[in-house]
């Protein structure tokens, strides 16, 4: 079945039906997607981005500790090594050794970039800019939005409470599982894309956030935050001891092992859940990708302390890195209605 523009789709790709036996049946919609992986713009991001903090690095006086670089070294070597065997031996089927090593690389390329963005986000906040706070909530005001009131429902409703700090501290685990998911799913295509446009928009949220670095609204609004109640630790704060070393003049080290996330504006959590329904569109997963993402940007002004302002920059962006990826013409087609056979 042809899209409505009149572009194949990813399971349209199938050889002739005389010369199909079962096996190439099956394969066929992962074979005839493969793009090389992970990609020259996948590629060229990552070394300016590595580039870039090793600079920043020489210019501020914030460290990387380096013991905390032990277990991703660790887990990037295995699944390079894994890699590797599973591409030399010759008994494993084709399609299996094709998507077990695309899954590995896949593993070992965000492995990568999860610590290389994450120092990078620390280094990047060593950069003292004043404190945005004042600016992001005159920016809520006027549009008038109150978060107070939002965060004091959330606050009272002890289920949607549960619900929503589930959803929040589930997107790291979720987004890996998305790229891993569309792997064993046998497109290719689009776990290609979803890293994409993942690396694409961490890498400008941070670099955004470098000049708009706040202690984010729990901290803000409620300076002693002790008297907080209603929630099983205090929401929202996590980062503020982390951003607050970062800006004094001795710096601080950075251990990658319990880093905090220290965007603020615009909100990554909120980018990455249009970001995971945009890598799940017209899959069968779609409507499960979209009720999570849904949820876990509802947690976010509470349990990531984010201004509303913030979640509207967030999801703009991650709109604007999808739909101009999706436009580029190795991914034609990709979002026909698809044939779901996974």
């Amino acid at each position: 079945m042809s899209s409505a523009l009149g572009l194949k789709n990813e399971g349209d790709f199938d050889p002739p039906a005389q010369a199909q036996t079962a096996s190439l049946e099956e394969a066929a919609p992962f074979q005839t997607q493969s793009l090389p992986f992970p990609g020259v713009l996948n590629v060229v991001l990552m070394s300016v981005v590595v580039g870039t903090t090793l600079v920043l690095q020489t210019l501020v006086t914030a460290r990387v500790d380096p013991k905390s670089l032990i277990l991703f070294g660790g887990i990037i070597t295995v699944c390079a090594l894994l890699s590797c065997y599973v591409k030399l031996r010759g008994t494993f089927p084709d399609v299996f050794r094709e998507r077990m090593q695309l899954l590995l690389k896949g593993i070992v390329f965000i492995f990568v970039a999860l610590a290389t963005l994450r120092i990078f986000n620390h280094l990047t906040m060593s950069v003292v800019f004043p404190l945005a706070d004042p600016l992001l909530d005159n920016w809520d005001k006027v549009l008038g939005l109150d978060w107070m009131a939002y965060f004091t429902f959330v606050q009272h409703n002890f289920l949607l409470n549960k619900i929503l700090h589930i959803a929040y501290i589930g997107f790291d685990g979720a987004s890996l599982f998305g790229f891993l998911a569309l792997i064993l799913m046998g497109r290719p295509a689009r776990a290609r894309y979803f890293c994409e446009i993942f690396l694409i928009t961490a890498t400008v949220s941070v670099s955004i956030a470098m000049f708009f670095p706040a202690v984010a609204t729990v901290a803000y609004y409620f300076g002693d935050v002790a008297h907080i109640d209603g929630f099983s630790s205090v929401p929202g704060i996590a980062h503020v001891e982390q951003l607050l070393a970062l800006r004094e003049p001795s710096g601080a080290t950075v251990n990658l092992l319990d880093a905090e996330g220290l965007a603020a504006f615009p909100s990554f959590h909120t980018a990455g859940g249009i970001l995971l329904i945009a890598g799940f569109y017209k899959t069968r997963w779609f409507w499960l990708v979209t009720l999570f993402a849904v949820t876990m940007i509802a947690a976010t002004p509470v349990f990531g302390g984010h201004y509303f302002v913030d979640l509207f920059a967030g999801g703009a962006l991650a709109v604007a890195v999808s739909v101009l990826n999706a436009r580029r013409p190795c991914y034609r087609g990709l979002f026909g209605s698809e044939k779901c056979r996974h």
